[in-house]
């Protein structure tokens, strides 16, 4: 009897650290939002980080149990491309608001 055994995609450590450096990045930057806009929520501010670990855990987490073993390769080319275009963009936008970019590219 053949048994069947769903194997899934196991993520790079290097596309790991870049998917919590983002989502730490998104979290830090919702709270901080609500809490300009919310003051009494000012609490919140301690809790940015640990949330930010764990949510960046649940999503790497997500992404391994969805990508089937058969498309791992495809699924890390894509999350590295994605990754990759966001820090294109992150770093453009810190060049454009130091005044490093000439003033075609703002």
């Amino acid at each position: 009897m053949k048994t069947l055994v769903n194997r899934f995609v196991e993520l790079p450590s290097a596309l790991k650290a870049g998917i919590t450096a983002v989502t730490t990045w998104l979290v830090v930057m919702f709270v901080t939002n609500v809490i300009l806009l919310v003051p009494f929520l000012a609490f919140l501010e301690q809790f940015k980080g640990p949330l930010a670990l764990a949510l960046a855990a649940t999503v790497i987490s997500g992404i391994e149990k969805a990508v089937p073993d058969a498309y791992g390769k495809v699924a890390i080319a894509a999350l590295q491309l994605l990754l990759a275009i966001l820090a294109v963009f992150g770093v453009g936008a810190e060049l454009s608001a130091m005044g490093v970019l000439p003033a075609l590219l703002r």
